[in-house]
């Protein structure tokens, strides 16, 4: 499931849940953003700057699919944080979906910290029963479909009612709640999903509406994409014979501009390695 940009769009909006996602709040002011770092030509999924300059910075990477260089990316992203704020105090984190997607290389586990979002979400929702984000990223992490059918209903009506947040960042919360049910259930229709809330008319909010025109546009792109990225596959393999797990695994998760830019190079490797180097540079 892609969850990037969701999360990215989450925690821009309440930075103060990268706290709660590692379960040991730091309570300092902060805004959390998506900045590029020329130095090494990368875009980070997102840098904590409290407002406090005596707090660390943090590099935030989320993870939701084996990578085998993710420390040592964090690793220079960290380096160049800290070129460019210099006298600050820089941390790396990884928010891994899963524990299993770790390999733990060292000597890099010493200098980026590492969190599991699917065990830090059940520790938050024990610590804070009434907490929206455990709730929102249930469609990511809950493994029983049941079980989360029966309570979408529930947390719609929870977000759009959440206490000391506003009409507007009510609405984007369900707005991004609807698109992780989207991603979640790929095979229903938008309107399936709806059928889903029950008694609610999740049609009657404009999150609810928006989402039926997303999902019907989301469904057409998809496709595209899918269909892009095998045939970027199949080209790849005859021209360059096998090609590593990890490396077709980042190809799948291309969103369709990054394909575009695949299939603009996809001549131009001449091996297997030149194109990891180049989906390195990417991310």
């Amino acid at each position: 499931m892609d969850t990037d940009a969701q999360l990215y769009e989450l925690f821009r909006d309440h930075p103060e849940w990268i706290a709660d996602s590692m379960n040991d709040p730091f309570p300092e002011p902060a805004i959390f953003r998506s900045v590029t770092i020329k130095k090494i030509e990368r875009r980070l999924d997102g840098l904590l700057i409290p407002k406090n300059s005596a707090k660390p910075l943090r590099v935030i990477e989320f993870q939701f699919f084996p990578s085998k260089d993710i420390y040592l990316r964090a690793t220079e992203e960290r380096i160049a944080v800290h070129r460019l704020y210099p006298g600050r105090e820089v941390e790396a984190i990884v928010f891994f979906g899963q524990r299993k997607l770790d390999e733990r290389p060292e000597p890099w586990t010493h200098v980026v910290n590492a969190y599991y979002l699917d065990e830090q979400m059940t520790i938050l929702a024990q610590r804070q029963p009434d907490h929206p984000l455990p709730k929102l990223l249930a469609p990511v992490f809950e493994k029983d479909n049941a079980v989360l059918e029966a309570e979408v209903g529930k947390v719609y009506q929870s977000l759009g009612r959440l206490p000391r947040a506003s009409a507007a960042e009510r609405e984007n919360l369900q707005r991004i709640y609807f698109s992780f049910l989207l991603s979640r259930f790929k095979t229903k229709t938008s309107q399936e999903i709806i059928a889903m809330f029950n008694t609610i008319d999740a049609t009657k909010t404009r999150a609810g509406r928006e989402f039926i025109a997303m999902g019907r546009e989301e469904g057409k792109a998809e496709g595209k994409t899918e269909g892009k990225a095998e045939t970027l596959l199949n080209i790849l393999q005859k021209r360059l014979g096998k090609i590593s797990k990890d490396a077709v695994s980042q190809i799948e998760h291309l969103d369709y501009i990054q394909l575009e830019k695949l299939e603009d190079r996809v001549l131009d490797f001449a091996s297997a390695q030149e194109l990891g180097k180049w989906l390195k540079a990417l991310k």
